[in-house]
């Protein structure tokens, strides 16, 4: 399903925004896939820029339907992506983690993050643009705790190789997420959660602090424990993690 079409751009503003302009010109099939060498304005989460070096770096949007899902379990769907890359790590002989909520880590440096914009129509999920920007290739970052796949699992790769194991792993992990297997995914998920075993920094409110990462919520929400053993549930951009 996924990435049986795919459409390639040598350069673009950013692959989601290029995607959800296709997708209103037009009916796209689930699973269309848009990549390109370079985005000139790539985005993160909340509006983040995301930084790539032209040809390093594999850059791509996947359209999809996850029709299935109700509007609030929604982040499942980043789940299964992350997830896939797991996958993908694990097929290079890496073990690696995700941050939440959206970031692939190992070592505690970043290889790539995952922007997922969804529509909704009632109480389901309409359409969902998925887009991943992974660091393959590329040797010099603009942020120390950022790294590339090939340092870090210290190998020479091929963005073309890595795109076509990825793209079995997201076509796995989707067709499962669809066939009902979402609890699995979201035990596995939360068991693979940078922070889970150690209490690690992160700054909140412009203050330093220390917590414990005990399980994300299928809406996205994160449960913590502080370092003072207090419980709390956090929403997107109450914290950050200081890699």
């Amino acid at each position: 399903m996924i990435a049986t079409k795919i459409k390639k751009i040598e350069e673009v503003d950013s692959t989601n925004t290029a995607l959800k302009t296709l997708s209103q010109q037009g009916d796209l099939p689930e699973g269309f896939c848009l990549t390109t060498d370079y985005q000139t304005s790539g985005r993160g989460q909340y509006g983040k820029q995301w930084d790539a070096e032209k040809g390093k770096n594999l850059l791509m949007s996947v359209f999809l339907r996850p029709d299935f899902l109700p509007a609030g379990e929604s982040y499942r769907l980043t789940m299964s992506v992350c997830l896939a890359l797991l996958d993908l790590g694990r097929h290079f002989g890496a073990e690696t983690q995700i941050k939440w909520p959206n970031d692939w880590l190992i070592g505690g440096k970043k290889l790539a993050g995952v922007l997922a914009e969804s529509t909704l129509k009632g109480s389901k999920m309409e359409n969902c643009i998925v887009g991943i920007g992974i660091n393959v290739e590329r040797q010099n970052f603009k942020h120390p705790q950022a790294v590339s796949m090939e340092d870090a699992m210290r190998t020479k790769l091929d963005r073309d190789v890595v795109f076509k194991v990825l793209v079995e792993e997201l076509n796995q992990r989707y067709l499962d997420l669809k066939h009902g297997l979402g609890d699995l995914q979201h035990r596995e998920f939360n068991q693979s959660l940078y922070g889970r075993n150690e209490f690690v920094d992160v700054m909140q409110a412009g203050e330093k602090k220390k917590l414990r990462c005990l399980r994300v919520e299928v809406n996205g929400a994160l449960k913590v424990e502080w370092e003072n053993g207090a419980i709390e549930t956090l929403q997107h951009q109450a914290i950050s993690f200081l890699l």
